[in-house]
């Protein structure tokens, strides 16, 4: 009898889940597996002239004075191409946005860019250039940034923070701040963080030829506190190369911090210290692969990688570092100096792993599963010497070699490629990429647990995926600016030719205000343009149901529908298919009903039971 009510509650469903509209596809993009781990961003057009909340800025403008006084009711500047000369001070609420590297901030003499206080409310200035800064015993020369502050997409170079005590020559960042997808390069700092220091969030950057010549840190140091988290004291999927300093030519971690997904290639430290990475801290290393750095000292013998309290280094690669007097088939690779240290799937070329004295490699399993190179085994890359690390299809030590417990934010690997799991991940920056089939995949899907679950034993239908051959790309946990930040290495790397998009609830949930419905809008719609201009049909799911409770002025159950209305209009108004879950699953008060849910937000079996007969209609299956 249970069949028989949910084969009529799917029949139901399909009438009025699938609203259908033709789809125009873009030209093709057949790959979003690059070299540098997110891509420039692309020159955005200017807004509408007639949006009440964007003030247009142009060249010639004084910027620092628009910015010390902003008109009422304005929430964003837009900087077309030109010189800016500040110094600029940021405004809590206002985000700044120029039109690309042509949109240059400078200064005669000081700081390009400063946030004097913590702020509440996220700020983004993003897609600028950020040049010309110079201080004497001050940190931060280009940037300075504090809490809720946020650098995306820029441009940062050739920033001078002089004197014996300053950090952070092209950034310089606090807890709670966010560098993402930013270029820093040629920047100097006389003592720590050529490039850039960090105590937040660091992510998908490239730090190159940074410079710290009197102590450490000659591209980034990652200053942790007393507890690192996702937001603070973290690196993930950033490339650091050609940097210098006396000690740590790449990378100095200190306090409690966690990086992931690093390239660490061809740093120098110019006083006999460690080439690559330095930690003085309680440090979680995973899934880096530290190449080609280099010890200058006359009696260097100096590992790439130290570290100097406790930590957990997993499924890093080390091969072909060296010094002034031992090439890289002699030179010490990894130096380990406390007796506490995880070691856990690590690969290193033989001979090159030096443990303390006190370091019982037995003792409770400490080093595991470690893989010995060959010297001279440069065949384990694609292109060693052209500096390409992605690994070859005989690199068999490393691939599927890895630890399983990885961040929940490794999503993908340096190279913007997914981070796929099969039996292990894989050992290094690198993921070995699965074959994407000619033609490529039939459907993708990315969304955020309520995707995720679809595909688990016990809670949904992984057969449902295998038999229809669909990519499955949910994340638990994400809200759709994550979603939007992995897209190309989650979505278009598989040459899908449909996508399916999903999310919402985390935005909707955990910030309940209208600025989380338009954000969401916002997200979805960049989201189905990518996928549009790389050939694929889009289909924008709804927002499901959910129980969860009111935290201000607004309910979940009120954005939730609201916003579906928006994601509807924007299917119909743009061609693409809107996928209509929401109505069959949820109450008239916008509650899940019962049935067809495990936790007032997730589907059960039956509720995704509904689900996958809406989807295959929507798909014409």
């Amino acid at each position: 009898m249970r069949k028989v009510v949910l084969f009529v509650a799917i029949a139901l469903v399909l009438f009025v889940g699938c609203k259908k509209d033709p789809v125009v596809p873009g030209p093709s993009d057949p790959n979003g597996n690059t070299e540098k781990p997110e891509p420039e961003p692309e020159p955005e057009p200017e807004p509408e002239p007639d949006d009440p909340t964007v003030l247009q800025v142009k060249d010639g403008d004084d910027l620092a004075a628009i910015l010390s006084e902003v008109p009422e009711g304005i929430k964003s500047l837009f900087l077309a191409e030109g010189t800016f000369v500040g110094p600029f001070t940021m405004v809590e609420g206002i985000n700044v946005k120029g039109s690309g590297p042509n949109t240059v901030l400078t200064v005669e003499q000081g700081r390009v860019l400063e946030q004097i206080a913590d702020f509440s409310v996220a700020t983004t200035w993003s897609n600028l250039t950020i040049t010309g800064g110079r201080l004497s015993s001050a940190n931060g020369a280009g940037v300075y940034l504090r809490k809720n502050g946020i650098l995306s997409g820029c441009n940062i170079h050739h920033n001078r923070a002089e004197g014996g005590s300053s950090q952070g020559g092209g950034v310089w960042a606090a807890e709670g701040s966010i560098v993402t997808g930013c270029t820093l390069h040629d920047n100097f700092a006389q003592n720590a963080g050529g490039g850039l220091y960090s105590k937040g969030l660091v992510k998908y950057c490239t730090i190159e030829n940074n410079e710290a010549p009197d102590n450490v840190g000659g591209g980034a140091q990652i200053h942790g506190g007393s507890k690192a988290d996702n937001n603070n004291g973290t690196m993930y999927n950033c490339i650091i190369r050609g940097n210098s300093s006396k000690n740590a030519g790449g990378l100095r971690l200190y306090g409690n911090t966690q990086v992931a997904n690093l390239l660490v290639e061809g740093n120098t430290a110019t006083g006999g210290g460690v080439s690559g990475i330095l930690s003085n801290g309680v440090a979680s290393i995973l899934n880096c692969t530290i190449v080609k750095n280099y010890d200058a000292a006359d009696a260097g013998n100096s590992s790439a990688l130290y570290i100097n309290q406790n930590g957990t280094i997993k499924n890093c690669l080390l091969y072909g570092n060296y010094s002034k007097s031992k090439d890289a088939g002699t030179a010490r690779q990894m130096y380990v100096n406390h007796q506490y240290t995880w070691l856990m799937n690590n690969a290193v070329t033989a001979g090159g792993l030096k443990l303390h004295d006190s370091y019982d490699p037995n003792g409770n399993g400490r080093n595991k599963d470690l893989q010995t190179i060959p010297a001279g085994s440069i065949g384990i890359f694609k292109d060693y010497a052209g500096g390409n690390y992605h690994l070859d299809e005989t690199a068999s030590m490393l691939i599927d070699k890895g630890n399983a417990s990885l961040f929940g934010f490794m999503v993908l690997d340096v190279g913007g490629a997914p981070r796929r799991f099969g039996t292990a991940p894989d050992i290094g920056a690198y993921e070995f990429p699965t074959p994407v089939p000619e033609g490529g995949f039939p459907v993708v899907l990315i969304g955020d647990s309520i995707f995720d679950r679809w595909d688990s034993d016990g809670t949904g239908h992984p057969e449902f995926f295998s038999e229809h051959n669909i990519m499955n790309s949910g994340v638990s946990g994400q809200t759709t600016d994550q979603m939007l930040e992995r897209f190309d290495g989650s979505v278009l790397y598989y040459k899908p030719r449909k996508v399916v998009l999903e999310g919402g609830t985390n935005d909707l949930t955990r910030v309940q205000t209208w600025d989380s419905s338009f954000s969401v809008i916002a997200n979805i719609s960049e989201m189905a343009t990518r996928a549009g201009k790389a050939g694929a049909a889009v289909l924008i799911s709804s927002i499901l149901p959910c129980n969860a409770s009111a935290t201000g002025e607004l309910t979940p159950q009120e954005l939730i529908i609201s916003t579906n209305e928006k994601l509807k209009a924007l299917a119909q108004t743009e061609g693409y298919t809107y996928i209509d879950f929401y109505s069959s699953l949820a109450n008239e008060d916008g509650t899940f009903k019962d049935g067809y849910h495990s936790d007032g937000v997730h589907p059960n079996a039956e509720g995704y039971t509904v689900m996958e007969g809406i989807l295959l209609d929507c798909l014409g299956k």
